[in-house]
């Protein structure tokens, strides 16, 4: 069973980045529980309800950060954000028509192990060193 937890290794140092991929973390680690447990299919609506509206308002503010550090590959970035977007909406559909299947309580479970996890490692993480390089100056 995955185990989402906070380490290091998605530090950015940005408060504000910090405590939201925190709680999207915590919400994540819910979700895992509930499947342990045998009711991943009741959570998996909470639990993606909160991901599309949160993740939206979390990615237009890194979004704006990038903006005033000027970071150079904040193309890149949204489209990263957006991709996760979409993917969250076509799961959302997938729901809708069958919100009782184990297939969409872990392909939700892939996406954020997969592609959250390793973009908060790999990209925030790089984002953030340029942010904080920018505010020393």
């Amino acid at each position: 069973m995955q185990v989402y937890k906070w380490t290091d290794s998605l530090k950015t140092n940005i408060d504000k980045i910090d405590n939201d991929h925190k709680l999207i973390i915590s919400k994540a680690q819910e979700l895992a529980d509930a499947m342990s447990q045998g009711k991943g299919k009741g959570q998996i609506v909470e639990t993606l309800g909160f991901l599309q509206k949160y993740v939206k308002t979390h990615f237009a503010e890194e979004e704006i950060m990038q903006q005033k550090a000027k970071f150079s590959d904040i193309e890149m970035h949204k489209k990263n954000h957006t991709y996760f977007i979409n993917e969250l909406d076509k799961l959302s559909a997938k729901i809708a028509q069958d919100p009782t299947s184990t297939v969409n309580v872990i392909e939700l479970n892939r996406l954020i192990s997969g592609w959250f996890m390793n973009h908060i490692q790999k990209m925030d993480v790089e984002v953030a060193k340029h942010i904080n390089g920018n505010n020393k100056n």
